[in-house]
């Protein structure tokens, strides 16, 4: 029976989705993005919109506050997954140059302004590093939107973000160090904290070595999917728990469990299981947010709201714009870098949340900066816009990107299925030096591989997120060789339809499969037995005495009659254009003559029957007509 604190709790989470449902289409409609929206729709539920009148939670949004930090817990750890070594090596110089410098140059300036404005140097430090990073999710939809994240100027932007993503973790260790020690929890010598932070790091990483890595193994090995995603939130949680039991921050712990994991070959799997829970519970993050600010505070000091997220946008913009310039790129990638991640990241809420958990900003100074990174987020757009328009002014004819960055850019192919036949296609390309991606479902197959020094990861490839967490967006070829037909023009018809741009090579069952998967959009599909049942007729000729060239002219021979037939079928049915095959007429004769006529079981095989032989006595009428008569004796 549901008890009435039961149906209140039920009420509450119908009031968050609903809101939700309704405000945040709306503001991606009106493209400002879903965390704006999520903001919105927190700050019409928060205790200055109708959340006055519905109580608590509603009225009390500390209450949520731990629930919603559930998502930024989730979101660090996909971070972690992300940054495996092999991605920051093929990024080092964006990444610790311009990242590193945009980071700095930008909480400087920010800092310096903020300490001049008459804060403290500890207050101006944590709110200078704070807004000096950008939102990740914001900067990164919107050049998925405009297809430039393979761009000189999309990779840019990508290696900033990952080294400001880097830098949360610091800024959180930071802010434990130079913010006031809490009453309650006594003294911690700095040496002490490091030391705990240092075995609480090793320890994790010696769990994710030994004991997740063959658990995952083993739950793939037997199909227990399921067991997969649950050891996958209770290693995030575990985590996350382990490092607040010892005094740290539970993002940190969720970012490391992310890290630890990212050369394990379950990466793109568990980073599929859990977006959904990312996105939900994110989601609920910044609903809480907007909910905590202060609309009274926000309305009283509007004026400075407005000339501080101005400002803070057009420091952003030329400290970066600055910064990429000495890098090497061109005036108007520049701008256009600076104008993308002008805006302060949602980390910021974040962080000034944590701060006024240990007394280092006040409740209205936190009220005033989250008001101040809501609206550089909403800002977003138009300062694109606008980098794209003075960009335009800048562009020198004629136009050449300086920093052609291929490295850490489009995955050349990307496998799907790595049985007999894709481990022989796979060895062909990376022999030829191409960059591939392998899809697997498979253990055994993923341990085997690894030996061998393959990218593979553990992932359906039938699931569109796991292909998007692998690079499916960004490959040139999506080759797919799984075993099961059904599944191959599955993946076929998905991939065309999301992946546009990639060309979808195929593995063929069968002749009907063929056809399947030149109609679901396939750009090129092969018979899985058909080469070798040619090379092996081809062999049997020579051996049957016949010139090695002129097998190799009866083999590209049946080759091209084959192609024929296949464009004719796609037309007219499997059994259409069997004429293409132009083979003798053997007349077909019994070995052993039956010794009754044969009696059709039903109808349509009586009909059957009858047409094989009137089509017997026309091929014979028509032999007698066109053989040669004997002379006659006469």
């Amino acid at each position: 029976m549901i008890t009435l604190h039961q149906l209140d709790f039920v009420t509450d989470i119908m009031l968050f989705l609903s809101m939700a449902i309704l405000v945040v289409p709306f503001a991606k409609l009106i493209r400002v993005g879903t965390i704006v929206g999520y903001l919105i729709a927190g700050v019409i539920l928060g205790p200055w919109g109708i959340g006055q009148y519905l109580g608590s939670p509603f009225s009390a949004p500390d209450e949520l506050r731990p629930i919603g930090e559930l998502g930024v817990v989730m979101l660090l750890f996909l971070i972690g997954l992300e940054l495996n070594p092999g991605r920051l090596w093929s990024l080092r110089k964006e990444i610790f140059g311009s990242g590193s410098a945009q980071v700095g140059f930008s909480a400087l300036l920010i800092g310096l302004a903020i300490y001049f404005a008459g804060l403290t140097w500890q207050k101006s430090l944590i709110i200078g590093l704070s807004l000096a990073l950008s939102s990740t999710a914001l900067s990164l939809r919107i050049l998925q939107d405009r297809g430039d994240r393979t761009t000189p100027m999309g990779q840019t932007s990508i290696a900033i973000l990952l080294f400001q993503d880097m830098m949360i973790v610091p800024i959180l260790a930071l802010m434990a160090i130079v913010a006031p020690v809490p009453i309650d929890t006594g003294q911690r010598p700095g040496w002490e904290t490091a030391l705990i932070m240092a075995s609480t790091v090793l320890l994790l990483v010696a769990v994710g070595r030994y004991l997740l890595t063959p658990l995952f193994r083993l739950f793939a090995r037997i199909g227990a999917r399921e067991m997969m995603t649950a050891s996958a939130l209770l290693t995030v949680l575990g985590a996350a728990t382990l490092m607040k039991a010892v005094g740290l921050s539970s993002a940190l712990g969720a970012f490391i469990a992310g890290v630890m994991l990212a050369e394990s070959s379950f990466r793109h799997e568990l980073e599929a299981d859990l977006e959904p829970f990312r996105g939900l519970l994110l989601g609920f993050f910044f609903i809480t947010v907007g909910m905590s600010i202060d609309l009274n505070f926000v309305y009283q000091n509007w004026v400075v709201v407005l000339a501080c997220s101005f400002g803070l946008m057009v420091v952003k913009c030329l400290s970066i714009f600055s910064v990429t310039r000495l890098s090497g790129h061109t005036p108007e990638n520049s701008l256009q870098i600076g104008g993308l991640l002008a805006q302060a990241g949602e980390f910021g809420f974040v962080i000034f949340s944590a701060s006024v958990a240990v007394d280092l900003l006040n409740p209205h100074q936190s009220s005033l900066l989250s008001a101040i990174i809501s609206f550089t987020m909403a800002f977003t757009l138009l300062s694109v816009w606008l980098s794209q328009w003075f960009g335009v002014k800048l562009r020198p004819e004629p136009v050449k990107p300086d920093i052609p960055n291929t490295e850490g850019g489009r995955t050349n192919v990307l496998v799907i299925g790595f049985g007999r036949f894709g481990q022989l296609a796979s060895q062909m390309l990376i022999a030829q030096g191409s960059t591939v991606t392998v899809l697997d479902t498979d253990a055994q197959h993923i341990r085997e591989a690894s030996r061998f020094g393959y990218r593979i990861y553990y992932g359906d490839g039938r699931r569109l997120n796991v292909l998007r967490a692998a690079g499916a967006e960004n490959a040139s070829v999506i080759a797919v060789c799984t075993e099961r037909a059904e599944t191959t023009s599955q993946i076929v018809r998905m991939t065309k339809t999301q992946f546009p741009l990639a060309k979808i090579f195929a593995r063929a069952h069968d002749r009907r499969h063929a056809i399947q998967l030149v109609t679901a959009g396939a750009d090129y599909q092969l018979r899985e037995t058909l080469e070798s049942a040619l090379q092996f007729g081809r062999e049997i000729l020579e051996e049957l005495g016949e010139d090695e060239d002129r097998t190799y002219e009866i083999l590209a021979d049946v080759r091209r009659r084959d192609a024929e037939l296949l464009a004719l079928q796609q037309v007219g049915g499997l059994y259409a254009g069997y004429k293409q095959f132009k083979l003798p007429d053997v007349p077909v004769k019994p070995l052993i003559k039956p010794k009754s006529e044969s009696t059709a079981l039903n109808e349509p095989a009586r009909r059957l029957a009858e047409a094989e032989k009137k089509a017997e006595k026309e091929q014979s009428e028509n032999s007698e007509k066109t053989s040669p008569h004997k002379p006659s004796s006469d």
